[in-house]
Parts: C-alpha cells; sequence; structure tokens
C-alpha cells in the first residue's frame, strides 16, 4: 500500500506530470483528464492528476459568478427579493437557459435558482448585468478574485463558460473557488434542491421546471455543493464538496467523455479520501477554551475562545489521544480587551512536533471598570480591612 504524500500550497506550480497517490487511488486509473482532492479546510492537496493542465472549464465557471453573488449578499449590498429587469443582451444567450423575455423583471433567488440548479446562461448574465452594470465589469471582477484566491492559472473571458479559446482555467483552481463559495451558505439550498420552477415572461405565464443538473444529489451521502459543466470543447467537468463528520473534501473532474465517467470518478475520488483521510477538531470555532483573570475589567475574569477551528488534518488511523495542545496566555492582562485582538495561542504538538499555532481571542469585549467604583471596590476595602 502506498504512502500519501501531502501536496502543500508552495508546490502549486509543480509538474503537471506529478502523481499523487491516495492509496488505492492511482492517477493513471481515471479517465478524465485533469482531476484534484483536497481538503476543503486548509487546501492541502491529497489527489491529482494533471491538476495545473489549463482546459475549458464549461459552466462550472459560475462557481465563480456564484461566489461573487454570495460576498455581495454577506456585504448586504444585494438580497433575494430584489428586483432586476432583464436585458436584451441576457435574454438573447444561447446555450442552456429559462428563455427569459427582455424586459421582464425578475428576484434575485430565482435567478439564483436558474443559475444553481439548471445553469442558465441567461441568468447569469443578468446577474452579472445587475451587479457590476456590465458582463465586463464583472469578468473584470471574476478576474480579479480569482487573482486574490491564487488561481494562478485561471483567465475568464465571459460568465456562462461558453466556448472561448481563452477561457481557461485548472482543475486545482476550481478547487480554490469551490473552497471559497463554501465559506457561504447563500446558494446551498438551490444547489442542494433536486426540482424546482420559476415563472418567466413579462405576464409570468410561462413555467420552466428546473432540475438540477448534479445528479450526485440523490446518490452521495454529505454532498454540499457542487456544479456540472459541459459543452463540445471542455468534455464533461464536474466540481463537488462532501462532508463527513468533521471532513470535508472537494473534487473535480475535467475532460471527461461521458456524464457517467465524470460522476462515478468523482465519487471514487471522494470516497478514497474519506475512507483514509480525517479532520480531528479539538475546539470548534467559537468554543469556550478556557478562562483567564484580567484587571480592572467589569469583571475578574473573561473567556477565551478561537475564532477558527482547532484541528489538523490527518490519516484515518490517527486518534486525538495521539496529540497534545499547550495554551500559552499572556499574563497580567489589563481591561480593556477587544475581541479582536489576540491575547494568546494554542500550540498543537505530537510526538513532540509542533505542528501549528491558532490565536486566542477574548469571547466579546472587555471593558475597563469604572474609576470609582474600581476604587470603592479595592482600595477602600482594602483600608478598612
Amino acid at each position: 500500500m502506498k504512502k500519501f504524500i501531502a501536496i502543500f500550497f508552495l508546490m502549486l506550480l509543480a509538474a503537471n506530470t506529478a502523481v499523487v497517490p491516495v492509496y488505492g487511488l492511482e492517477a493513471g486509473s481515471l479517465q478524465s483528464r485533469s482531476a484534484v482532492l483536497i481538503n476543503a479546510d486548509d487546501g492541502q492537496v491529497l489527489f491529482e492528476k494533471n491538476m495545473s493542465d489549463k482546459m475549458a472549464p464549461a459552466s462550472i465557471t459560475k462557481i465563480m459568478l456564484l461566489l461573487l453573488i454570495s460576498e455581495k449578499m454577506d456585504n448586504g449590498e444585494i438580497k433575494l427579493e430584489q428586483e432586476l429587469t432583464i436585458s436584451e443582451n441576457a435574454a438573447g444567450m444561447g446555450g442552456s437557459q429559462i428563455y427569459l423575455e427582455a424586459y421582464e423583471t425578475q428576484t434575485v433567488e430565482n435567478m439564483l435558482k436558474a443559475i444553481s440548479m439548471r445553469s442558465a446562461n441567461d441568468a447569469s448574465v443578468a446577474m452579472a448585468e445587475f451587479m457590476y452594470g456590465s458582463v465586463e465589469g464583472c469578468v473584470k471582477a471574476m478576474n480579479d478574485r480569482a487573482k486574490e484566491l491564487g488561481m494562478n492559472n485561471t483567465h475568464f473571458v465571459n460568465v456562462t463558460g461558453l466556448p472561448e479559446p481563452e477561457h481557461l482555467t485548472t482543475a486545482y483552481d476550481i478547487a480554490l473557488m469551490t473552497k471559497e463559495l463554501l465559506k457561504y451558505d447563500y446558494v446551498n439550498e438551490y444547489m442542494l434542491t433536486w426540482m424546482d420552477s420559476v415563472y418567466v415572461g413579462k405576464e409570468k405565464d410561462s413555467e420552466q421546471v428546473l432540475v438540477n443538473t448534479n445528479r450526485l444529489i440523490n446518490n452521495y451521502e454529505g454532498l454540499l455543493a457542487g456544479k456540472t459543466g459541459f459543452t463540445n470543447e471542455a468534455k464533461y467537468c464536474l466540481s463537488a464538496a462532501a462532508k463527513r463528520k468533521d471532513t470535508t473534501l472537494i473534487a473535480v473532474v475535467l475532460g471527461s467523455d461521458t456524464t457517467k465517467i465524470r460522476f462515478a470518478e468523482i465519487q471514487k475520488i471522494l470516497n478514497e479520501g474519506f475512507a483514509n483521510y480525517k479532520n480531528i477538531i479539538f475546539h470548534s470555532k467559537g468554543d469556550v477554551i478556557r478562562t483567564s483573570p484580567v484587571y480592572c475589567g467589569v469583571n475578574d475574569d473573561f473567556n477565551v475562545v478561537s475564532k477558527e477551528n482547532i484541528y489538523y488534518f490527518t490519516e484515518s488511523n490517527c486518534k486525538a489521544e495521539d496529540f497534545n495542545l499547550e495554551y500559552v496566555l499572556e499574563e497580567n492582562l489589563k481591561a480593556p480587551l477587544s475581541k479582536d485582538v489576540a491575547i494568546g495561542k494554542a500550540v498543537l504538538y505530537k510526538d513532540g512536533k509542533m505542528l501549528g499555532e491558532y490565536k486566542l481571542y477574548p469571547e466579546k469585549d472587555i471593558e475597563k471598570e469604572n474609576f470609582f467604583k474600581f476604587y470603592l471596590n479595592n482600595v477602600l476595602e482594602n483600608i478598612i480591612r
């Protein structure tokens, strides 16, 4: 049985011919031209086949569009119930669509359903224009966001994934933007809904039944998100994320000859990952880890928390008891304290080797006690004694 070889972020530019086995999984056993499996928490690559080959992504492109939408919703810039007017440009889009009519009004929620479930090009263009004023403005935002995420081999030309010679990305870059989308839950409901419908047209007299293109919804345990893609140039593509217990994995396959192959191979990749690796979570984000004394505060002590999961991703035969956590807090802490300023760290060890550090924070802002109250409670009390 071959040893697992981890590929970390600094090795992302490694040669495309590198093969990283996950025990029983070999790159040569896959028919898809390109594939990757990553840990969704830290981006660690667990398996790859030509993960840095630049390829046409087809409608997987829309993951970036959904990410931009999610970020704007998170910032309060757009809301599900908001209405938008469909342009002639959006209504005229070919390929997969819901047959929007020029100048009709639609809601953001209906557009999200159409993009997530039917991969509708007309809805995608409508949302791009609604958010940025033009498709070109949205494409620029997509490319800018790609650079911020370290998607170094990606260049978007449109928001739909329709064939363009320079519209290219990689399996690894797709995994990165899928990982980022998982931070939000605004489109989860639609990505995991098998069937729904929307009414289109100026009179809303035409019902468009939406059937999700991702059939993993019905037969893969723990599925969190997924986006399919197909064009003659890109062939069949799929990005999917799944969670089992505390472990979340993302798998991507590109260039599959049939839809059957893409679904079978992405399940094979995910299954191998879940069979051999897991996250051990020692403290979840926001859990109270301990208390610490504080001077001059309205209270004598405060709760200490982490703003992230304190975890370690490892082989499935490891146990929590194999690890040690040490907590190092600043001494003589004095109010006021901000919940956004670290006051210590948790250090994770295994077999005497440091594996990681996690910053610790006050659970909430700690106010300084009023001077006169402090004087009465402390100075006078000591005088009386």
